[in-house]
């Protein structure tokens, strides 16, 4: 199968293209200067005209839906709709932890679970089933003793916690963009009737906060 994966939730935008014969990635940096999400289209191109695979030879796409950046998010549905739509293709849906765990596990981190910020005074708690959204003080009761995945901001707010091991995934270099090419081929592989479990209709974003509402002054 062709599978084309993309994620516009996490530190980087990170594409994949694995087929039959090969498999080649994509990684790129954001900055406020060079915002990610801006990137995908032309990026997704590249990379099918790399292997010399047309958007129409594709049999499905894996996207990231977060939780992540709000715009980040956006983007990466928008594009996986259209796609989808386009070309008739599956959209396998996965979440911004359950790729990080899977990627530690795949490196050896012993039952590891996954913290990120939400902001606000939030953060996302994973332990491989739902994500929650749990207040600072909660937290530490939850990752004492734990080999918690998180991103630098939670690795800054819990510098002084020393009840649990935390790694920063922005300097691990995860291979992430291989690890959803790995869940998302599982998925299909397991799944009994593709079009129905992985429809584009099922593609939601996975915010867990409401999007910040701004009102005129």
């Amino acid at each position: 199968m062709n599978i084309l994966c993309f994620d516009t939730s996490l530190d980087k935008t990170y594409i994949a293209l694995g087929t039959s014969k090969d498999f080649s990635q994509l990684e790129i940096k954001s900055d406020e200067k060079n915002y990610h999400s801006a990137y995908l289209l032309p990026k997704i191109k590249e990379i099918l005209e790399n292997a010399k695979i047309t958007p129409k030879n594709l049999d499905a796409i894996v996207t990231n839906c977060g939780p992540g950046s709000f715009t980040g998010i956006r983007a990466g549905l928008s594009v996986a709709k259209v796609m989808a739509l386009e070309l008739n293709l599956p959209v396998v849906r996965l979440n911004s932890c359950e790729i990080l765990k899977k990627a530690a596990v795949d490196c050896a981190v012993n039952n590891p679970c996954v913290v990120l910020d939400a902001r606000r005074g939030m953060y996302y708690f994973y332990e491989g089933e739902d994500i929650k959204l749990v207040l600072k003080d909660n937290l530490a009761d939850l990752i004492r003793s734990q080999n918690v995945v998180c991103d630098l901001n939670v690795y800054k707010d819990f510098s002084h916690f020393e009840e649990a091991k935390f790694i920063n995934y922005e300097e691990q270099n995860y291979p992430l963009a291989k690890v959803m090419y790995n869940i998302g081929s599982s998925k299909i592989n397991n799944s009994n009737n593709i079009a129905d479990d992985f429809s584009h209709l099922k593609l939601k974003a996975n915010y867990i906060q409401t999007p910040p509402v701004f009102t005129k002054g």
